[in-house]
């Protein structure tokens, strides 16, 4: 069995939407994979059952030999600090500092200052913001504001990163930077990282796995 697999997955939604159909996949511990599709392909459905924010209506979902699909309600904070998401909103605080967003995450986990400090300098310098540290993240640009979320989704070294379209308000430059900066985090940390994206240049541009969705269907691993 694979670090993480899809087994006969079937999602469908009340208002009849067939959002995936018959999934099967298998990732393997550090793969970096492109989930490539045009909008509505279901990209961010498959990712919704990895954080079980949505339940298949039919078939299995495995992380680490564990059924994720059908984990207690109870066990879900548990399986969520294992996990890094980017999120294409931007889950920020304006008004705090880029340090203080960054270091959040980790105080919250109950995880020691001078450790947490340790962390957050390693990913100021993974993401090129140490020179904005004691900004307010309101004063950052688009481009920044997305490498602070995605440092933020990688400070407590997951094992597993999901990013659904984090390049997609971006210019070509910053997010080949962004998709780089994840490359690198996934070889150092051995760390899997999914990657959804309909931009053809980026999946052209690294040497990763590419699965591709059309109407919930993978029509290409």
């Amino acid at each position: 069995m694979g670090f993480l697999e899809f087994k006969r997955v079937y999602k469908v939604y009340p208002v009849g939407v067939k959002a995936l159909d018959n999934v099967n996949l298998s990732l393997e511990k550090g793969e970096f994979v492109f989930l490539w599709g045009a909008t509505g392909a279901g990209k961010t459905t498959l990712m919704k059952l990895i954080t079980r924010e949505e339940l298949p209506t039919s078939g299995e979902v495995w992380l680490e030999r564990c059924k994720i699909s059908s984990l207690e309600e109870r066990y879900l904070p548990v399986l969520r600090r294992n996990l890094g998401v980017v999120f294409q909103d931007l889950k920020l605080v304006p008004h705090w500092t880029v340090y203080e967003n960054l270091i959040s995450p980790l105080l919250v986990l109950g995880v020691k200052r001078r450790y947490a400090h340790r962390l957050a300098g390693e990913i100021l310098e993974l993401v090129h913001l140490q020179d904005k540290k004691y900004l307010k993240t309101e004063w950052l640009s688009g481009g920044e504001k997305q490498k602070l979320c995605l440092g933020r989704a990688l400070i407590h070294r997951p094992y597993l990163v999901l990013a659904d379209e984090p390049t997609g308000n971006l210019d070509s430059a910053t997010a080949l930077e962004v998709v780089g900066t994840l490359f690198e985090f996934s070889k150092k940390s051995e760390a899997t990282v999914i990657v959804a994206t309909h931009s053809e240049d980026l999946v052209n541009r690294f040497p990763a796995r590419l699965v591709v969705l059309d109407k919930g269907k993978i029509i290409q691993s």
